[in-house]
């Protein structure tokens, strides 16, 4: 068996604490850094909450809030894994390996973003990269990268 990260161990003791007391918590617990910061019955849009909180559900599924910023709140919310501990990098939570292809394939994503956005103003909602393009970076479709949607060719 796995061991849970820190956020998987806290909402493991509220369950314990709400299954011998009969106090409800909630479903959803939110972390900002190292402490459980409030509860909610559901997930909720982004938007209330800044990037980089984590979202755990009383199931044990864990989201982080990705994109935007601390005034206007998350873009949305990116799944990550219960068993290891995710720290967002400007407000995402993808993290990229450091091998020599990652780091070509991010330069050309990078240098392809910055092209958008001085031809058209802004970002796309999306970009579509190969599945051994994604693999090799040691990311995931639907993981949001510099605030865009990284998705898989099918």
């Amino acid at each position: 068996m796995k061991h849970l990260n820190y956020a998987g161990r806290v909402v493991a003791e509220y369950q314990e604490l709400e299954a011998t007391t009969g106090q409800k918590f909630g479903n959803v617990f939110f972390f900002d850094g190292q402490k459980c910061v409030a509860t909610a019955d559901r997930l909720g849009p982004a938007r209330m909450v800044a990037p980089g909180t984590v979202a755990v559900s009383a199931s044990g599924r864990q989201w982080m809030a990705v994109g935007g910023d601390r005034i206007k709140g998350a873009s949305g919310w990116s799944f990550v894994s219960p068993y290891s501990e995710q720290h967002p990098v400007n407000g995402d939570a993808v993290h990229f390996n450091d091998n020599a292809k990652s780091l070509k394939i991010r330069a050309t994503l990078d240098a392809y973003l910055n092209y958008f956005q001085s031809v058209k103003g802004t970002l796309p909602a999306s970009v579509v990269l190969r599945r051994e393009q994604l693999s090799a970076c040691g990311a995931l479709p639907g993981q949001v990268y510099k605030g865009v949607r990284l998705e898989a060719y099918v």
